[in-house]
C-alpha cells in the first residue's frame, strides 16, 4: 500500500501498530502495516515496489505524519 492508502486506513481505524524492520539486503528499513485490510501490508512506492528508507528517522517521520503515535522497531 502507498502512503495515501495508509492515511485513509489509519483514519478508518483499520491499521494496527506499524512495524519497522531492517531490509533483507541490510541497507535500509521497510515498514509493515498490518490490520483489517486486503492490501499488501508493506509500505510501497507509487510504482508498487517495496519502499526502502535509507534512514530510520525518515521511516518514523512518515508514520508520524500518517498519524501513528506508537511504532515497533525490529532489528
Amino acid at each position: 500500500m502507498n502512503i495515501k492508502e495508509a492515511e485513509i486506513l489509519f483514519q478508518a481505524g483499520a491499521l494496527k501498530t506499524p512495524v519497522i524492520q531492517k531490509h533483507a539486503s541490510g541497507d535500509g528499513w521497510t515498514v509493515t502495516l498490518a490490520g483489517k485490510h486486503n492490501l499488501n501490508p508493506m509500505l510501497e512506492t507509487a510504482r508498487g515496489q517495496v519502499r526502502v528508507f535509507k534512514r530510520l528517522d525518515a521511516a518514523v517521520g512518515v508514520l508520524f505524519e500518517v498519524g501513528f503515535s506508537e511504532i515497533t522497531i525490529v532489528r
